[in-house]
């Protein structure tokens, strides 16, 4: 599709780049040349080998579902300007909305803190309200179709496979649309489906924005299917405080499920709790002896800190519910230093003491949990990205990076030490081995590998700089029937300055049991 880069549709709609591509069909960033604005534009592609009866029904679909989403004028609806047809498919031409997914905000940041979760719900649920006033059901609510804007907005995309209630199905007969970890029940049982569709869709979503992943996800499409008709979610990671709004939007029954009404009742109740203060970690105000200047100047420097707005993070709990707990670091600081007791010399009245003044600092950590059960303290601020089986944080400087490997045939964290090195012999210059040592990872046993090496021309990764000089550890530890290599990277000049850091967060790397 590389190809087709900067070509008309319709004699007006310029493609200027693929955003992104799947099942239904290609994303491209546009340009209406006849109101010279930015658009989004999808290309729905149809099956190879589709008969031309069932490709004319699916023009007819497509064209008539995206008339009917035009319907909708939402601010947490993406707004359909136009459809056309070309070259025997249809196109859809769209609001552009240039922010991230909650899939890929969760993927890159970890879990989001409840309260936002619960927001988001709200908005999602507003939309879906006024699209069911309409007629209209969405069938795809999912975290990869939510898109958040950075000043909280929450925006639903893609009416790809929504429908009109009361028409008729244009699918193909026995025929199941939608991504089958937030399927309803009753979609899969092929029984008579509605709005309450919807609400379970955005249930199971809500769950993923706190977890990672659907609550019914297995890895094999069958599985998740039987999960969802016959499993019942697991809440233990949840916050308790989320119970009431999940339980009631997941039961398997359409009917007793929470309508519209209820679920935004119960979301609000969520958006309004006020921090538990046994979420938050103080450390008490110490008076000191001299260096009053110090002290202020450190004061005033955290004030403008806590002035950009405050800073929270998870962290892994002990609470009965296995939960993350949203967390803020606090730190007080002395505004001056405690005066002596006053002599014959001087005046009777002491100074007063100031109180003590509490400030934030922002946390360096976050915790971030793995759709496939581990969970580790990820730096704040490091760009993330999630592949199969390699998940991975980078510094935005490219100064440093974080990589978590799962390894499914291998479980010998020695022979993965080794595979390593070879690996590294091949690409990497100037390899040398400062120590390689047996340490006990949580009660396990591990390997680990620190060494030094210039990067080379070829197969290094991306965020390595050819020439520069790496400073890393490699930690191999079997787990159940994974093993899972753990690497800190850093240039050999940062290297000092960030072993402590280094140390936390791979101290953290738990799999949940």
């Amino acid at each position: 599709m590389v190809s087709d880069s900067n070509r008309l549709v319709a004699k007006r709609y310029q493609l200027l780049r693929e955003l992104g591509r799947g099942g239904m069909g290609v994303v491209w960033e546009g340009r209406d040349t006849l109101l010279n604005r930015q658009i989004a534009v999808k290309e729905v592609l149809l099956p190879p080998g589709l008969p031309r009866a069932d490709q004319e029904r699916q023009l007819l679909r497509t064209a008539r579902e995206a008339r009917v989403a035009a319907r909708l004028n939402h601010p947490s609806v993406v707004s359909i300007y136009d459809v056309v047809e070309e070259d025997g498919r249809p196109w859809i031409i769209m609001e552009l909305v240039r922010y991230p997914s909650v899939e890929e905000v969760v993927a890159t940041s970890g879990a989001l803190p409840v309260r936002q979760a619960a927001d988001v719900g709200r908005q999602v649920l507003s939309a879906l309200r006024a699209a069911h006033a309409e007629g209209i059901l969405h069938r795809d609510v999912k975290p990869s179709n939510i898109l958040l804007t950075d000043d909280g907005r929450a925006v639903l995309t893609d009416f790809g496979i929504a429908t009109a209630e009361g028409d008729a199905s244009l699918t193909q007969t026995g025929m199941v649309t939608g991504s089958p970890s937030f399927l309803a029940p009753e979609r899969v049982r092929a029984a008579e489906s509605g709005p309450a569709s919807d609400l379970w869709s955005l249930g199971a979503t809500l769950y993923a924005t706190l977890v990672g992943r659907s609550p019914f996800e297995r890895g094999d499409p069958m599985a998740t299917l039987n999960a969802l008709l016959s499993d019942e979610p697991d809440y233990r990671r949840i916050p308790p405080i989320m119970h009431p709004a999940l339980q009631g939007l997941l039961r398997k029954e359409p009917h007793e499920r929470v309508n519209a009404e209820q679920a935004d009742a119960l979301l609000a109740a969520v958006v309004a709790a006020k921090q538990p203060n046994n979420d938050r970690v103080v450390v008490e105000p110490k008076q000191r002896r001299g260096g009053g200047r110090t002290l202020v100047a450190v004061a005033a420097a955290a004030a403008l800190v806590v002035g950009g707005g405050g800073f929270a993070f998870f962290k892994l709990s002990g609470a009965a519910e296995g939960a993350p707990v949203v967390t803020t670091s606090a730190m007080a600081v002395s505004a001056a230093p405690s005066t002596a007791t006053p002599s014959a010399e001087t005046s009777e009245t002491p100074t007063p003491t100031p109180s003590p003044t509490r400030t934030r600092v922002v946390p360096t950590v976050r915790a971030w949990t793995s759709p496939d059960g581990w969970s580790i303290m990820r730096p704040v601020g490091w760009k993330g990205a999630r592949k199969e089986a390699y998940t991975e944080w980078t510094r935005r400087d490219r100064a440093a990076h974080l990589g978590v490997e799962a390894v499914y045939v291998n479980l010998d964290p020695n022979q993965l030490i080794r595979d390593s090195q070879e690996t590294f012999e091949q690409n990497a210059t100037d390899l040398q081995t400062l120590r390689r040592r047996a340490v006990t990872h949580q009660g396990t046993k591990a390997v680990e590998w620190e060494f030094t090496y210039t990067a080379g021309a070829t197969g290094d990764a991306p965020w390595s700089t050819q020439g520069t000089k790496y400073h890393e550890v490699r930690r191999a530890v079997a787990i159940g029937d994974t093993a899972y290599i753990l690497s800190w990277t850093a240039t050999e000049a940062q290297w000092k300055r960030d072993q402590g850091l280094m140390r936390q967060v791979i101290a953290s790397f738990t799999v949940a049991a």
